[in-house]
């Protein structure tokens, strides 16, 4: 650009001078038009960066600076360019722009465009939207912040504890697609040992948990049915509990929202002024 730049300027003096140096016009044409040609092979070499950089030059103030891009780019189209890589770049900025905006938290911790989407989307479509916004804020590592919004929003609307999360709403959705997402693999780690020795085990096979009297076989016990079944409990629980290290983090974030929305929600119904 530069070179392209001196070569104007000595065309322009040239202007002035009435045009007495014709053998200089000549060469600088031609530096002109090679210096266009290796910009173009240069840009067709590497379209997806070379281009990018350059694309300004469009829209540069100078008009003669953009005559040139557009040379430069012409030739380029001339010689079979692809652009398709380029369009998935482009596709991909614009998609980037698009989850920031989604994700554009205010200064008070809430989330204008995901709350307005939760308000205009039909619920025929929540369970989608429920996995478009768990999926985009914990991408941006999020989660809580939606986590936080909707439950809230979900608290506002209960009438009591009862009812809270119990209807069909977008923050239950959301809800329901962590536990899904996240929660799966930690469960069939966590559950798979504990039933193969109840499915397997010679020790269980001829083991009842029946604890219910009108149903229970002739040759069984109530009293051992239910230290049965007390045991095996036992053994999930202490499953349970010993696993709490590997408990999604995700997961966390859902219970600790769950558990500040209906302490939340507690103190409200107790004594509103304390809201």
């Amino acid at each position: 650009m530069n070179l392209l730049n001196d070569c104007s300027e000595v065309e322009d003096e040239n202007a002035q001078t009435g045009g007495r140096k014709r053998g200089m016009s000549r060469r600088l044409a031609s530096l002109r038009h090679c210096t266009v040609l290796a910009m173009s092979n240069l840009l067709n070499a590497n379209v997806d960066s070379g281009l990018m950089h350059s694309i300004g030059l469009g829209y540069h103030k100078d008009l003669q600076t953009r005559a040139t891009f557009m040379e430069v780019l012409t030739k380029i189209l001339q010689q079979g360019t692809e652009f398709d890589t380029l369009a998935e770049t482009v596709l991909a900025d614009r998609f980037e722009r698009l989850v920031e905006l989604v994700t554009m938290m205010g200064d008070q911790g809430e989330l204008p465009i995901a709350m307005a989407l939760a308000n205009v989307v039909p619920c025929s479509q929540w369970d989608e939207l429920a996995r478009v916004l768990v999926t985009l804020f914990d991408s941006r590592h999020l989660l809580y912040q939606l986590l936080w919004n909707m439950f809230s929003k979900e608290v506002e609307l209960a009438d009591s504890m009862q009812t809270l999360f119990r209807g069909n709403s977008l923050a239950s959705k959301i809800m329901t697609f962590c536990f899904k997402v996240y929660g799966a693999t930690y469960l069939q780690k966590l559950l798979d040992p504990l039933l193969r020795i109840v499915i397997t085990s010679s020790d269980w096979q001829h083991v009842s948990f029946e604890v219910d009297p009108t149903r229970l076989e002739q040759s069984e016990s109530l009293e051992d049915n239910q230290r049965t079944l007390r045991q095996m409990t036992e053994k999930f629980f202490h499953a349970i509990i010993s696993s709490s290290s590997e408990f999604p983090p995700q997961l966390r974030s859902v219970c600790h929202c769950l558990y500040q929305v209906c302490l939340r929600l507690e103190i409200t119904i107790i004594d509103p002024k304390l809201n």
